[in-house]
């Protein structure tokens, strides 16, 4: 995942946070130390997959420990804090399982935020309706107009379902740090009616 610059996030015009995401399937928190032990077995149970479609090199390694994660969610949640990048939890709707993040950051590419998901291997099938409802979410609750979600080669069930949304490609900047992902674009009704007119 590319991160957000360290400083106050200018896209960001809300005073206040919207209220998390929840449905029947899955409920959104923000990423924090207390889901430290959930997140840890989503992730280690699927580390091959992810490193594989989300080019994260080695990381984490097998020897990766929940301490570790603990530290990584602590400084999730301090970017949080400060506005600058915003990771949520995708929770069971019992809050028993962690069934995979998501992640909205500032982008620089474009006039909006940038997003990026993973989910577990026993998740898949609710992939597409995350990934819906979150940019359905991010557009309408927290006012976002444009929305970049930038996948590796890798990554063709998240390249397939950009496609199935009707998410528009778009090419970056050759000296963007997105240019070796496939890029597509969501904008909200606003911004395309205000666009054509």
């Amino acid at each position: 995942m590319t991160q957000a610059p360290k400083q106050s996030s200018p896209w960001l015009k809300l005073t206040s946070l919207p209220e998390p995401l929840k449905n029947p399937r899955f409920v959104l928190e923000p990423l924090a130390e207390k889901h430290a032990e959930l997140d840890f077995e989503a992730l280690m149970s699927c580390r091959g997959r992810l490193g594989e479609e989300l080019q994260w090199g080695d990381w984490p390694l097998a020897e990766f420990t929940v301490r570790n994660n603990r530290d990584d969610l602590r400084d999730h949640h301090d970017e949080f804090v400060r506005h600058e990048a915003f990771a949520y939890t995708v929770l069971s709707p019992d809050r028993s399982r962690c069934l995979g993040c998501i992640y909205i950051e500032r982008c620089a590419d474009i006039d909006g935020a940038q997003l990026a998901f993973w989910v577990i291997d026993d998740a898949i099938e609710i992939e597409t309706r995350l990934v819906t409802e979150v940019v359905e979410w991010v557009h309408k609750a927290w006012g976002v107009r444009q929305i970049l979600i930038p996948l590796r080669e890798a990554n063709t069930r998240g390249i397939a379902i950009a496609r199935n949304l009707a998410f528009a490609a778009w090419d970056t900047r050759k000296d963007s740090p997105l240019s070796d992902h496939r890029c597509f674009l969501s904008e909200s009704e606003n911004s395309r009616t205000s666009s054509s007119g």
